[in-house]
């Protein structure tokens, strides 16, 4: 038993030696006694009365000096010999208190106590077999303990011997049907063997019994969990937790069936209350900080997940969850050292290099960017997304040349990717290749019919052009009803039909993609263009002046429009 178990034994006996005082020296019912002077006896109880107030005072090593002291005076004293082991188990030394133990049940083979903690110091060793066989002979000598017959059965059950361990419990059921233990320990051997309706009879009976045994609520809940009755499983965990609030595994119960049904707040309630119980437990930090992540409450999952960490510093599913909820809230740098961290630990995180390169490329870092993605598809080439999203980033630095050949890497791998041709379509368009932009653009389309932003950038090249205007007005119609509150694609509707002079349903559509997208220079440029063609020149100028405004975000358009600005303003002067 454990050794918290074998301390209750010690102070059953010391509480028995302050009531009854004579019975110090009794060793066993053979009425063995110890022939020592009066003198003697004398001082060892006094010795052994000081034990006890150091004991008390939970000053053990004091009362093992005093415990030693008595036995001197009374070396042949086999209680004295018991109370200095269990003294010896209170400060860890359990080996020491095996060796006097044995040496006791050696000398007074029928000295109940003595065997009693050897059994219990045995098995608390997971020497199971030689408990086992010192409480056989407690049985033996004491047939009617019940605590030696529970501790017994126990002892099988542990071993695997069921039917010896149900047995001894349905023995001391027989004399005793409310034993709560008994029944106890027979439904949990119940569970073992998957008898679970007994079982379950067996903890209904004890809560009949005795309505606050919070156990028997939790192991109801289990086979109800193991049946799928979550809300009787949740039923019964709460009321384990109103007979004993303290009850952490029926709490961390119900947290876990809240999880399972997604009522998140109501989890981290319970969780809450586990980790005011229980604050060093890191698990429970753990759990709340993902749950936290989850509901967006991202600062106190960084507050709870730093703990862990700290706790852990190489539990890199924490790390990794405490580096996003960072970069959730904007936290770049912290949410970098985070995953460099864990990449350091973990060289071939996956997520950690996406989310790394993601964080760059909100940053508009497209060098670190690049860089993320180059060391990634060094050991990582069977994700075709990698390489779409490394060509973008050398799209974005203008590395053409670099771009092209990092796609084409990826096409040979991955053939009928649409993402990939798309992504050529867009390198040979920067690079002036039409005919191949067309070819691969319109290959991507064919492959992915549903791809919006090809469907979009093919049909926005001809406007643009002022080719293959009927077919432009298609291809971002079909666009438009894939993404419709997209304002770069509703801009490019409005700007075929201007190229097709339909002014009126080119404003309607340009005015809706300002809207939806309210900083792009590009749009604006489109709005002022209208605006000119109509004769609203006052509004056509005001427009591109808006377009300024963004003019670092497309290359090339601040001298177009303040060309175009010019030119009417030189009119206006006329």
């Amino acid at each position: 038993m454990s050794y918290k178990r074998i301390l209750s034994i010690f102070s059953l006996i010391c509480c028995l030696s302050v009531l009854y005082p004579a019975c110090f020296r009794q060793i066993a019912a053979d009425d063995l006694s110890v022939r020592v002077s009066g003198h003697n006896s004398q001082i060892a109880y006094y010795e052994f009365i000081l034990g006890s107030l150091a004991s008390n005072e939970r000053k053990w090593e004091e009362a093992l000096i005093y415990y030693k002291r008595a036995l001197s005076h009374d070396p042949e004293s086999p209680y004295l010999s018991t109370q200095i082991s269990l003294t010896l188990i209170r400060l860890g030394k359990i080996f020491d208190a095996i060796t006097i133990l044995e040496k006791t049940v050696k000398q007074y083979p029928y000295y109940l106590n003595a065997l009693i903690v050897l059994g219990e110091a045995y098995n608390s060793q997971k020497r199971v077999d030689d408990a086992i066989g010192i409480f056989e002979k407690v049985m033996k000598l004491a047939p009617d303990n019940k605590e030696a017959n529970l501790f017994l059965g126990t002892l099988y059950l542990s071993k695997g011997d069921i039917s010896k361990s149900i047995d001894i419990f349905e023995a001391i059921l027989q004399k005793e049907p409310d034993n709560i233990l008994a029944l106890h320990y027979l439904a949990t051997t119940n569970l073992r063997r998957s008898e679970h309706d007994k079982a379950e009879q067996q903890f209904l009976k004890i809560i009949e019994i005795n309505p606050s045994f919070d156990s028997a609520y939790v192991n109801i809940g289990m086979l109800q969990e193991s049946r799928g009755d979550k809300a009787e499983a949740a039923g019964s965990y709460r009321k384990a937790l109103e007979a004993n609030p303290h009850n952490l595994f029926a709490r961390e119960r119900l947290a876990m069936l809240y999880i399972t049904d997604k009522e998140y707040t109501m989890a981290i309630e319970q969780l809450k209350l586990i980790q005011m119980q229980a604050p060093e437990n890191i698990d429970i930090h753990k759990r709340l900080g993902l749950l936290y992540l989850q509901e967006k409450q991202y600062d106190r999952a960084i507050h709870d997940l730093r703990i862990v960490i700290e706790a852990r510093p190489d539990d890199l599913s924490s790390r990794y969850y405490l580096a996003l909820a960072l970069m959730e809230i904007g936290r770049y740098e912290e949410s970098i050292d985070q995953f460099n961290h864990l990449l350091a630990l973990d060289p071939k995180n996956i997520s950690a290099f996406l989310n790394l390169a993601l964080i760059y490329s909100k940053q508009k870092r497209f060098a670190e960017t690049a860089r993320v993605y180059d060391e990634l598809l060094s050991f990582e080439k069977g994700t075709s997304e990698i390489f779409v999203y490394a060509g973008n980033a050398y799209i974005e630095l203008k590395n053409y040349k670099k771009a092209e050949e990092i796609l084409l890497e990826g096409l040979s791998l991955f053939s009928d990717n649409s993402d990939i041709y798309f992504q050529l379509g867009i390198v040979y368009d920067k690079t002036g290749r039409f005919l191949e932009m067309e070819k691969y653009i319109k290959k991507a389309i064919e492959l992915s019919p549903d791809n919006a932003d090809a469907l979009n950038y093919l049909g926005y090249t001809y406007a643009d052009k002022g080719i293959n205007l009927g077919e432009a007005v298609v291809l971002i119609q079909r666009a438009v009803k894939l993404k419709p509150d997209n304002g770069y694609i509703t801009d490019s509707l409005g700007w075929v039909y201007f190229r097709l002079g339909r002014l009126d349903e080119a404003l309607a559509l340009i005015l809706r993609a300002l809207e939806l997208t309210k900083d792009d220079p590009v749009i604006y440029e489109h709005l002022g263009d209208i605006y000119k063609e109509r004769g609203d020149y006052r509004k056509a100028i005001s427009a591109w002046m808006d377009a300024l405004r963004f003019h670092e975000k497309e290359d090339g358009l601040k001298e177009r429009v303040e060309g175009k600005i010019k030119e009417l303003e030189y009119r206006l002067s006329d």
